[in-house]
């Protein structure tokens, strides 16, 4: 009798060792829902090292005598957005390595972990690197109150407040975006 239940254990075991065929409509969807949480990294890192260049080409050739206080706001907005790219490298790297197409309870269990390390990334450190860049822009304002006059101050300081809120927005959408795609993608190998 104990033969049997050994042979029927190492049976059961070989069985869900089997991959299962995944339906086209299914492997459609996925891949889908997998290229637009990579394309979002993609996006995200384009934007940000932009936007990275940016700031050091306007600091290197056009601001040739600066403050500390100014030199101290464009690194911390290097820094942020410096660490932003790590992250969203690290993350694009390690949503890339995820078989998409691999029905398993590896697959599911390993895509469950990168969403909710998605999700903790999406917490405190989005919002600290954002929090950085606002800073240093912030300490930049400093110096362009010496410069400016009263009038392009102000314009300057409710531009810049709208545009932080208008961010603000916007990366909350992407955030819940991104988040109810992984979702999607979890559910989508529960069927």
């Amino acid at each position: 009798m104990n033969n049997f239940k050994d042979i029927k254990s190492i049976y059961d075991k070989e069985k869900l060792l089997e991959p299962t065929e995944v339906p086209k409509e299914l492997k459609r969807r996925i891949k889908k829902a997998d290229l637009l949480v990579n394309n979002s990294h993609i996006k995200n890192i384009i934007i940000l090292s932009i936007t990275l260049l940016a700031i050091v080409g306007v600091n290197q050739f056009y601001f040739t005598t600066t403050s500390t206080l100014f030199e101290i706001g464009i690194f911390t907005m290097i820094m942020a957005l410096a660490i932003r790219i790590t992250i969203e490298m690290y993350s694009y790297r390690r949503k890339k390595s995820l078989n998409v197409l691999l029905q398993s309870d590896q697959f599911i269990s390993d895509l469950k972990a990168f969403y909710q390390w998605r999700k903790k990334i999406h917490k405190y450190p989005t919002y600290l690197t954002f929090s950085l860049y606002v800073i240093g822009v912030g300490l930049l304002f400093i110096e362009f109150y010496k410069y400016l006059s009263t009038f392009w101050f102000n314009f300057f300081l409710v531009e810049f407040v709208v545009i932080i809120v208008v961010l603000i927005f916007f990366i909350r959408k992407k955030i819940k975006k991104e988040i109810n795609t992984l979702n999607e993608l979890i559910e989508l190998y529960k069927i």
